[in-house]
């Protein structure tokens, strides 16, 4: 694996971890000083922002040098959540919660830059170690970031939290300031286009149409299960140090998860993601049953380890679907929609735990995990692929930067889009 791959995905890593004692100990705060339906619009207001601003998130990412995208993204959250620390010692809740809707807002570009950059960086046979890697890294974040953030409120407090979340990013930051190289997309000959053009590509591409449909509906349900688990850790008595446990095992599992995908065929990858959101539903499932707490992480670390296994397959996919200087814009564009799809089931968050309680939510999104199943069963048979000029971009932006492994003439590259041209459609 080459270091820029890897330093891309450990500085993503870095970030959401990051991020994810930043919101775990504002979820924290929130709940206990003024309950779970501030909490549902507090993460209402997160995520929500972040999708809004998404268009302009993605756009960065293909219109500028992608090293730079996660430098400042990583240097602005950092400068939000060292402010977030003095806010929380004082007790004021609302600048608290946008200073952290700022901070947590910047994590939209940070994440589409790198998806951008990644397949620029390999070749095509080590796309999946490439993505392994990040969702690995990413998966650590998680983990890292909740465990993190659980540990330090239950010794010194959320102002502490906060600060670890700054250096953190900063951390970020430096890991790939230093980056040598052009991170730039290649340019279209259509010119760069506008900041919607991530979505039509969604609408555009049968697959990725029914891969956003199905995720939508699952991160539905995924929004009140965030809402409940603070609640569920009160139901069991565990406290704030269970509370940052079940976020731990189901990332702990995404880290397995993401990392046993380094070895997922391109054959195994449509059957992947499928059977990730059955297995997703069997972990949330088992939460939503158990009489007592130790099941409970059992079942999310199921689910964690099959979500990234699944979303490695993916990652796989809308990669090879998508021409460079659409890339970052598209999953930009696939964050946003399922991102928004969850920040407005936060409002539904409160509601569904007073009528059916926490463990009756893991349930409910059980069964929307099923449904988003369903709905791609008939891509396991296949789709057809877009044309192999979109990847040529790619393959020409490495042999005319230089780096890369695959330092061929450009001939070579020319006559490899042109035999993809005469085939026509192919079947991924």
């Amino acid at each position: 694996m080459t270091s820029p791959v890897f330093r891309l995905a450990l500085a993503q890593g870095l970030a959401f971890a990051g991020r994810g004692a930043a919101v775990t100990a504002l979820i924290w705060v929130l709940y206990e000083q003024r309950g779970a339906w501030w909490v549902s619009a507090s993460m209402l207001a997160v995520f929500g922002v972040s999708t809004l601003v998404s268009p302009w998130a993605g756009h960065a990412g293909d219109r500028h040098d992608r090293r730079v995208v996660v430098v400042v993204s990583a240097l602005a959250a950092a400068a939000g959540f060292a402010l977030a620390a003095p806010l929380a010692a004082a007790g004021l809740v609302v600048p608290l919660v946008l200073v952290t809707v700022f901070a947590a807002s910047t994590q939209g570009a940070l994440s589409a830059a790198v998806q951008g950059a990644i397949p620029n960086l390999v070749g095509e046979d080590e796309l999946s170690g490439a993505n392994s890697l990040a969702g690995a890294f990413k998966s650590a974040g998680f983990m890292l970031g909740p465990g993190l953030g659980g540990a330090l409120l239950a010794v010194t407090g959320a102002t502490s939290v906060f600060v670890a979340a700054a250096v953190l990013l900063v951390g970020s930051a430096l890991l790939v300031a230093r980056l040598s190289g052009s991170f730039r997309a290649v340019p279209s000959a259509e010119g760069p286009g506008g900041s919607l053009d991530g979505y039509r590509r969604l609408l555009s591409d049968p697959w990725l149409r029914l891969l956003t449909f199905a995720w939508t509906l699952v991160m539905a349900g995924i929004g009140p299960v965030i809402v409940a688990e603070v609640v569920l850790a009160d139901h069991f008595g565990v406290g704030s140090a269970g509370y940052g446990l079940i976020a731990v095992f189901w990332d702990g599992g995404g880290v397995v998860g993401a990392l046993l995908g380094r070895q997922i065929s391109r054959t195994a990858e449509r059957p992947a993601i499928v059977g990730g959101l059955l297995a997703i539903a069997f972990g949330f499932a088992v939460v939503g049953l158990t009489p007592v707490f130790w099941p409970v992480l059992l079942g999310m670390m199921v689910a964690g380890l099959f979500d990234a296994f699944g979303v490695v397959a993916a990652q796989n996919i809308i990669q090879r679907r998508t021409p460079d200087h659409l890339r970052s814009r598209v999953s930009a564009a696939l964050d946003a929609v399922v991102l928004g799809s969850m920040s407005l089931s936060f409002a539904l968050g409160a509601p569904l735990i007073h009528v059916l309680g926490a463990q009756g939510v893991y349930l409910a999104a059980a069964g929307l995990c099923v449904v988003g199943a369903l709905i791609l069963v008939p891509t396991v048979a296949g789709v057809p692929a877009l044309p192999m000029a979109a990847r040529g971009s790619a393959l020409l932006a490495r042999v005319r930067r230089g780096d890369g492994p695959h330092r061929r003439p450009l001939r070579a590259v020319g006559r490899r889009v042109r035999r993809g041209r005469d085939r026509g459609r192919e079947r991924t």
